[in-house]
């Protein structure tokens, strides 16, 4: 059984000063939907919960790690507000982005997890007369201490490896219809304010990006730990394939395969942690 307490807003941050004094920093875990973070949450052993930005951030331990785990809220402007507000709060070593995803690629099916290799924003462009020009978009890189343009917004190469070395044969997924969901490392993501149900859409991210998966979170995840020079990594798993396949429409396969797609997600999660 869980022992739960709820604290106030002062109690979070004295936990981060005494985190940063020891240097036990927690792995700061965020998802976007609230069942996505239940599978986290009730396995993992919680000791002090609370709310911040009027969504709910348990702390505790899963998988033998410190982690806070916490609801970004769906899209992009949500998910980056909540990262900050918890990277500010909690000075965590990492963070860890698990959930959904459309599958762009070809190569991905409904249940694979995808570990991208790095981030770009779909939708961040000028419109002219002859359409959509993808931009660069200007953010702060503390490497240089400077402004830079940045299409892509890469994950941390040392956790990077630790995915890389997953004992993918531990994993045990559910069949989806005849497939039997994998993990696949590599490649690129890509997000935006808008649920991608279109297959035109799809082909457009796939030809400009090459991306293997969309979603609406994960690159302004991606560009905010970059800012705050904060590792991070993103798992995401297909629930659905961007504008659907054959008469099913990636609004209804999400409906379908929802439960799976997150349950994988997490398990990988699980496992990842346990390697930190």
């Amino acid at each position: 059984m869980k022992r739960i307490v709820i604290i106030g807003l002062i109690s979070i941050a004295a936990f981060a000063a005494v985190a940063l004094a020891t240097e036990h920093r927690p792995v700061l875990v965020l998802y976007a939907f609230p069942a996505e973070g239940r599978l986290l949450w009730q396995e993992m052993t919680t000791v002090k919960s609370e709310k911040i930005l009027g969504r709910t951030i348990h702390e505790g331990t899963l998988s033998g790690q410190e982690i806070v785990l916490a609801e970004s809220g769906v899209g992009m402007t949500n998910a980056a507000m909540t990262t900050q507000r918890l990277i500010d709060l909690c000075h965590p070593s990492a963070v860890v982005f698990t959930g959904i995803a459309g599958g762009i690629d070809s190569t991905v099916h409904i249940g694979d997890i995808v570990v991208c290799r790095k981030w770009a924003t779909h939708d961040y462009g000028y419109y002219g007369a002859e359409g959509f020009k993808i931009w660069g978009i200007g953010a702060y890189y503390p490497k240089a201490d400077s402004e830079a343009e940045m299409s892509y917004f890469p994950v941390d190469s040392i956790l990077f490896e630790k995915a890389l070395a997953i004992n993918r044969d531990s994993l045990k997924f559910d069949s989806i219809g005849n497939h039997l969901p994998r993990l696949k490392i590599g490649g690129v993501g890509v997000s935006g304010n808008s649920f991608i149900d279109n297959v035109e859409k799809r082909q457009w991210l796939s030809s400009n990006f090459k991306a293997e998966v969309t979603d609406m979170e994960s690159a302004s995840v991606a560009q905010v730990c970059i800012v705050n020079d904060i590792p991070f990594i993103i798992f995401r798993s297909a629930s659905d394939l961007a504008g659907g396949s054959g008469s099913a429409t990636a609004q209804a396969e999400m409906g379908q395969f929802f439960k799976n797609a997150a349950a994988n997600s997490a398990q990988v999660v699980k496992m990842f942690l346990g390697k930190l």
